[in-house]
């Protein structure tokens, strides 16, 4: 498919300013002083560049981020922790990073001394987000990013939550009778690319597959891909009349059209990656343990592509994959990954070196600007975002510690939902897949918890669902999520009334132990109430066991378990959450 934008085009102002100046351009939110006194920097138009001579080389950096999922907040969630070196003590610990105003910052300082460089993403920029974006259907977080002066983005799973139509309006800056959400609303003024999004009658590509952009004299194509697993972590109805085709497959047959084109350097941009042990930056780029759907299609990609940008896995790495560097710049705006590729006069590449930034609350100052939006965007959804739900004194990590497969924050998600699903009806157990839990419930001194910070947990406003399994579907449903091999574990999450013991034969293959339901041994034969999200219940996550699952009733919005929860038992629920219901012998 041609690389015709789906977005709106950005007026000539701004489509012809440097990203500095795109960031004054904002008189829209009346804050025109402040852009002006916080965006000074070298000017970088994207008229053409005069290509290099024959005898010379050119650096060009390709900066990227992925998994934005809408934090532009510096904090309540922040949205992200990773533990680094602290810049006054040298100490490793957990750090604040993110948010959109230090994340403009960040962008204006690595550009600044680059004198070729250009800012795409790898997908999932919206959906799942916080309440401060979602309750706007994240429209400030696409006007956002688009400020920031990205080109383009590979379509992700997360942009498809409430349909491709949905989508569609967005990306073109539409705006439904009654308004749009975020105040004059234009649209992210960039095109969202996937190749391999089809049609499932006519299997006619969706979106555009790819955008040719100069820099620095090289016609540089993107090249985008949303991972061909979106039907598993997708519910069916968002996707209906979609088909999703092998990336490597889709990519390599674009080549010839590429090349026709007139493009020098391909890169791909896809919403699918890979999970290693290893630090954000590895020198050596070997990055031992590497593994996932990234690495397959990195080794099955054509060599004409230089260099692979993937996301959706939510790691930050730099790595090699015979020769060729794969990236992903972690989630949330903490990180920036910037490839840097020395080209010859053809477009060949002569040298490839990938870095990921960290975007430290610490290490920069926060765009007065980008202040200003997300400001408005928080007045706007305050009185909904603020409203306190119970006050705690402890909080809940995601994070479950070996031997144990359970953490504490998925057993309260989970003790919430069967005690919601109790006091409507029978219900015997409750799982939660830990894919659905997107935050830590963080407890601050003198603040009550709110619906903010429960809606970073479980940002879906999933339909929570009882049905009746056997014992023995349970236990396969269990035994198939247990890791193979050296595979990372990802258990469902389960409630007080299940515990369970696992191991591992000589052979890899995990063995289920020791099963009980409220203290009594699993039954094959009996059937049990369980209580899913709707996205668990259709087979997401391949959970194809659930979709066996009869006499459906309907509980209402997972959110609303939790609130419900920790409302009227607060201190209770929170001292029966302790790991220990999943043991690895």
């Amino acid at each position: 498919m041609s690389a015709i934008a789906i977005a709106k085009p950005l007026p000539r102002v701004f489509q012809h300013a440097s990203p500095p100046v795109r960031l004054r351009l904002l008189g829209s939110i009346g804050l025109v002083a402040a852009l002006l006194s916080a965006c000074a920097g070298p000017d970088r138009r994207p008229e053409v560049s005069a290509p290099p001579t024959a005898a010379a080389s050119r650096q060009l950096s390709i900066f990227s981020i992925n998994d934005f999922h809408g934090h532009i907040q510096p904090k309540s969630p922040t949205p992200l922790m990773p533990r680094l070196p602290d810049p006054q003590t040298g100490e490793i610990k957990p750090q604040p990073a993110g948010g959109v105003a230090y994340l403009a910052d960040a962008m204006q300082k690595l550009r600044a001394p680059r004198q070729h460089s250009v800012f795409v993403a790898a997908g999932d920029l919206i959906g799942a987000s916080p309440q401060l974006s979602s309750l706007l259907k994240d429209e400030p977080s696409l006007s956002a990013l688009g400020e920031l002066g990205l080109v383009a983005s590979a379509l992700g799973n997360h942009e498809l939550d409430a349909g491709l139509p949905e989508l569609m309006r967005k990306a073109r800056g539409e705006c439904p009778s009654n308004g749009c959400a975020w105040p004059e609303f234009k649209g992210p003024g960039f095109p969202y690319l996937a190749a391999n999004l089809l049609d499932a009658a006519t299997g006619k590509a969706m979106l555009p597959s790819h955008v040719i952009k100069d820099v620095g004299g090289y016609k540089v194509a993107f090249v985008g891909a949303v991972t061909r697993d979106t039907p598993l972590v997708v519910v069916p109805r968002a996707i209906t009349g979609l088909r999703f085709a092998d990336e490597a497959d889709t990519l390599n047959a674009l080549v010839p059209q590429l090349r026709a084109e007139g493009a020098q350097v391909l890169v791909a941009v896809m919403h699918e990656g890979a999970t290693q042990a290893g630090g954000a930056n590895d020198p050596s780029y070997v990055c031992p343990g590497i593994q996932g759907r990234g690495v397959d299609i990195a080794q099955r990609l054509d060599p004409a592509y230089a260099l692979i940008i993937s996301g959706h896995t939510h790691q930050a790495y730099t790595c090699k994959i015979n020769g060729r560097l794969l990236v992903q710049a972690g989630s949330y705006g903490g990180w920036v990954t910037e490839s840097r590729l020395t080209l010859d006069a053809k477009g060949k590449v002569l040298d490839a070196q990938a870095v990921n930034h960290p975007v430290l609350q610490s290490a920069y100052q926060p765009n007065p600007a980008f202040v200003a939006l997300v400001q408005r965007a928080a007045a706007l959804t305050a009185a909904v975002r603020t409203k306190p739900v119970a006050t705690l004194s402890q909080g809940a990590q995601r994070s479950a510690r070996a031997p144990f497969g359970d953490g504490p924050l998925g057993n309260l998600v989970a003790d919430s939902q069967l005690a919601y699903a109790k006091k409507r009806g029978s219900a015997d157990i409750a799982l939660m897949n830990p894919g659905g839990i997107r935050a830590d419930l963080t407890v601050e001194a003198g603040r009550p918890v709110t619906m903010s910070d429960l809606f970073a947990i479980q940002p879906f406003a999933n339909e929570l669902v009882v049905m009746s399994i056997s014992g023995a579907q349970l236990q396969e449903l269990l035994l198939r999520q247990l890791p193979k091999g050296d595979a990372p574990a990802r258990l469902l999450q389960v409630s007080s009334s299940l515990r369970y013991q696992w191991t591992q034969g000589s052979d890899g293959q995990p063995r289920l132990l020791d099963v009980k339901v409220d203290g009594k041994a699993l039954d094959p034969q009996r059937n049990y109430r369980v209580v899913v999200n709707n996205f668990m219940a259709d087979g997401g996550d391949g959970l194809s066991v659930l979709r066996q699952g009869k006499d459906r009733v309907p509980l209402g919005v997972d959110i609303d378990a939790m609130v419900e929860w920790l409302s009227e038992n607060g201190a209770a629920a929170m001292a029966q959450i302790e790991s220990g219901r999943i043991r690895r012998e």
